[in-house]
């Protein structure tokens, strides 16, 4: 119990450990050089000089205390700045700093002068990684929409050719020319099949003629007939269309989301849910499969699990918005990205868009 005690002695903040240090230090005074006053005093005036003690400490105490409050409460809020100002940076915040005191101790104004430096030194790393990062994406993007424009262009045109030359073979009047002619046939299909989707995959044509609602929709119904899952699709966004880059963002994430359910969720049920929520854009999936834990995974793992959602926390914040990984009840994973529209108006540069002028438009579909 004493051990406790003076933990919650030591736990008193430095203002007022000073405080009652200078306060007891007065008050002593006061009672010594009052005793000492009163003992000059004649004899017989045992009662005046109680009384003389007793205001003399009482008033001194009290106009002495009251200036010390003052003059260290001033000089030792920057303290307090920089304590508030972690608790903000803690949340992801890195604009805040410090701001200067009339009354602050010198070596407290140079600590808090440090600390803004280091935070600026900070945000300007931040940016060039961000903006390095963007970059990265964007080459990434137009990579895929080339070879997406390849395959579409040339590898499918060179299928669909060699198809037709296996259909005239088809009538043929040799019986072996005619099943090697049925059996080609087949694996030419199957091979155009494979190059359509994985043209989509790489860029999808409904994001960029359609936009994020029907480019989504077309997501969750290839994903359920490519792995039989029900994947359930709600849009409650907009009727307008996105910035292109949050599209582009949004799409990606929900891309991502459902290739870890393949992979790794063994789920039985998906669902995509896009909301407008105020001046925000809501993008949610979740599955009902065997989870995981995403503290692990924020680490990273053989699975490529940790990377993937490295990556869609990577691309979020790009557009000003935040990503989070949580386990779904009672089973599952559930990923939530949020992104303010206006931010992202202001990080591309844009007027922004007044989210009352936003008409919601309620879609719901689920694929089986």
């Amino acid at each position: 119990m004493t051990h406790s005690f003076l933990q919650r002695i030591l736990g008193i903040p430095l203002l007022y450990k000073v405080l009652v240090a200078n306060a007891l230090i007065i008050v002593i005074g006061a009672v010594v050089g009052t005793v000492v006053t009163s003992m000059a005093l004649p004899s017989g005036n045992e009662a005046r000089s109680a009384g003389l003690i007793v205001s003399f400490v009482v008033i001194g105490g009290a106009l002495s205390i009251a200036v010390n409050y003052f003059v260290l409460r001033a000089a030792f809020r920057p303290l307090d700045r920089l304590a508030e100002v972690a608790d903000v940076i803690r949340t992801g915040d890195f604009s805040s700093r410090v701001r200067a005191t009339l009354f602050s101790d010198p070596q407290l104004a140079r600590l808090a002068e440090s600390f803004n430096e280091t935070l600026d030194e900070l945000e300007h790393d931040r940016d060039k990684l961000r903006q390095l990062t963007s970059q990265v994406i964007h080459a990434q993007e137009e990579e895929r929409k080339r070879i997406a424009r390849e395959l579409h262009d040339d590898t499918a045109q060179v299928l669909f050719a060699q198809l037709l030359t296996i259909t005239a073979m088809k009538s043929s009047h040799d019986p072996g020319v005619q099943h090697s002619a049925e059996s080609l046939e087949a694996s030419t299909v199957e091979a155009i099949e494979g190059v359509r989707r994985l043209a989509l995959e790489l860029r999808p044509p409904a994001l960029d003629d359609l936009g994020l609602r029907e480019a989504l929709a077309d997501l969750a119904q290839r994903y359920s007939e490519q792995t039989d899952i029900p994947v359930g699709y709600r849009w409650n966004g907009p009727r307008e269309r996105l910035p292109a880059e949050l599209e582009l963002v949004l799409y990606r994430i929900a891309q991502e989301a459902m290739t870890n359910v393949l992979k790794h969720a063994h789920a039985s049920r998906a669902d995509i849910t896009v909301t407008q929520m105020g001046s925000d854009m809501v993008l949610t999936i979740v599955d009902n499969g065997r989870g995981f834990d995403p503290a692990v995974v924020e680490q990273g793992d053989v699975r490529g699990l940790g990377l993937g959602v490295f990556g869609m926390a990577e691309r979020t914040s790009l557009v000003g918005g935040n990503l989070r990984v949580e386990r779904a009840k009672p089973a599952g994973v559930r990923v939530i990205a949020t992104v303010p529209i206006a931010r992202v108006h202001k990080i591309l540069d844009r007027q922004p868009v007044a989210s009352a002028g936003l008409k919601l438009g309620t879609q719901e579909r689920t694929y089986d």
